[in-house]
């Protein structure tokens, strides 16, 4: 635990983030509807922070090459050289203290600990588990999760509640594999999903195509963990839930545009796109053609 006069910090309040940052984050997902994991993506200018730690875990993502960084975590002490992509591992409450020499990006991905405990519960023993410290070392998967959260959430950011929820399993667990006090090693289960909850999962996707369909609202929906029921969702359609949902939502364009007519607008509306051009990005990643190009070509 920190010293008693060292702040604890929620970075889900902004009051809080300007105690231990010079500025308010460049962006974050505080008002995109996340619920397991929040980002603040933070440029800096050269900085020195008062030793603190924090509520939840966070994923320090570096999104800049800095020349001299010195990080005390635990009272351990070091200095270094960073290069874009590395991360930092900070485990809720534990004493972090951190100075740069320069102007610099990076990328808090913030979970708190009960999504941790959770993914833990349900692939090892959860006692046996803790995530520690580390300092800042390269982790492509890590960067690669955060590069797409960062991407959807600029994109659509009220369309990427989803698949921010789909992310997060698979971060927690990549956590818990590399970064805990004992490795988890995931069962497997046996089995798979019932052809009988698949559909139920398919159903309530089509009976809510324009709502913001979320993981948790389809893993309750089937009375499955979010986890066991990303995993084995994806292992019998070969999609993701969020892929499937759009891929659903393009079929139902596809269907409306043959059979009404309602403008392309409309038509993203009607299927769950708060925007047009990110209706006409996922219509062309899933059948290769525009709305446009689809509507001539069938006229």
């Amino acid at each position: 635990m920190p010293q008693n006069d060292s702040p604890i910090i929620d970075l889900a309040k902004e009051e809080d983030v300007l105690k231990i940052l010079p500025c308010v984050p460049k962006y974050s997902s505080r008002n995109a509807g996340w619920k397991s994991i929040q980002l603040l993506h933070n440029s800096l200018p050269a900085w020195e922070s008062v030793e603190h730690s924090y509520t939840d875990h966070i994923v320090d993502i570096s999104d800049t090459r800095v020349a001299k960084l010195e990080r005390v975590l635990e009272n351990k002490r070091q200095e270094t050289s960073i290069s874009t992509g590395e991360v930092a591992i900070i485990p809720a409450y534990t004493p972090h203290r951190l100075a740069c020499n320069q102007a610099s990006e990076c990328t808090f991905l913030i979970l708190n600990p009960s999504v941790i405990a959770r993914v833990a519960y349900e692939s090892t023993d959860p006692d046996k588990l803790e995530l520690v410290p580390h300092f800042d070392k390269p982790d492509s998967l890590i960067y690669q999760i955060c590069s797409a959260l960062k991407n959807i959430l600029q994109i659509n950011p009220q369309a990427s509640s989803l698949y921010a929820e789909s992310m997060v399993t698979a971060l927690a667990a990549h956590l818990l594999q590399y970064y805990s006090a004992q490795k988890a090693v995931v069962q497997n289960f046996k089995g798979g999903i019932t052809k009988y909850k698949l559909q139920q999962a398919i159903d309530y996707i089509h009976q809510n195509l324009a709502e913001d369909i979320s993981l948790e609202a389809l893993a309750q929906h089937v009375e499955m963990s979010q986890y066991h029921f990303s995993r084995l969702f994806k292992e019998a359609t070969g999609l993701a839930p969020y892929q499937f949902v759009m891929k659903c939502r393009v079929e139902r364009a596809k269907e409306l545009i043959l059979h009404s007519q309602l403008n392309i607008a409309e038509i993203a509306y009607l299927v769950g796109f708060n925007s047009q051009s990110n209706f006409t990005q996922n219509f062309k990643r899933f059948t290769g053609v525009t709305p446009k190009q689809y509507t001539a070509n069938i006229k």
